[in-house]
């Protein structure tokens, strides 16, 4: 079993609403009893559950598919931040955040110096939506045809992953404060 996928699972119950004692219940869990289709499925569905064959089988092919992207791609995201912060690139790191910052309101909105949790990309995902609508709307007063298209289109796209990520919130019981 891939250790970062444990990893990951015991980070959603981190950033969960459980009590302390259901949250070090859940992380002994994950390290010594949970199978890895269990891991899988907490990482798809964020929740724990009991397989049989037949079922571990339809969530190792239902992983194999999320893998690619969704909440999996983005707990991922979540932890490589955390360890690349971690292994000695902090420097680095640091450096290119306030560069983004400089050029991009939402870096700055969001954190730009905080792991890239997934509160962060959460608030990164709802500033993208409300500066898209921004540049929807001058656009509309400007009456540019090609770049409303354009704006739509990827304002689709980014409401989609809003919808996603709250949705991912729900699943864990966590609130969405951002």
């Amino acid at each position: 079993m891939d250790k970062q996928l444990r990893l990951m699972a015991a980070q959603i119950v981190v950033e969960s609403k459980l009590s302390k004692a259901a949250k070090i219940q859940m992380l002994n869990f994950i390290k010594e009893d949970a199978s890895d289709a269990q891991i899988k499925a907490l990482l798809m569905d964020g929740k724990i559950v009991k397989l049989d064959e037949q079922a571990e089988e339809i969530v190792n092919e239902r992983f194999n598919v999320s893998e690619a992207g969704g909440r999996v791609a983005k707990l991922r995201k979540t932890y490589m931040s955390q360890v690349g912060n971690a292994t000695g690139t902090p420097l680095l790191w640091a450096a290119y955040r306030k560069l983004r910052s400089l050029h991009d309101t939402c870096t700055k909105r969001c954190g730009t110096y905080e792991l890239n949790t997934t509160r962060r990309q959460h608030c990164m995902i709802k500033c993208k939506v409300a500066k898209l609508e921004g540049q929807l709307a001058a656009a509309k007063k400007a009456d540019h045809k090609k770049e409303i298209a354009k704006l739509e289109t990827q304002l689709v796209k980014a409401k989609a992953a809003l919808s996603k990520s709250v949705q991912s919130f729900k699943d864990r019981g966590a609130s969405e404060q951002n």
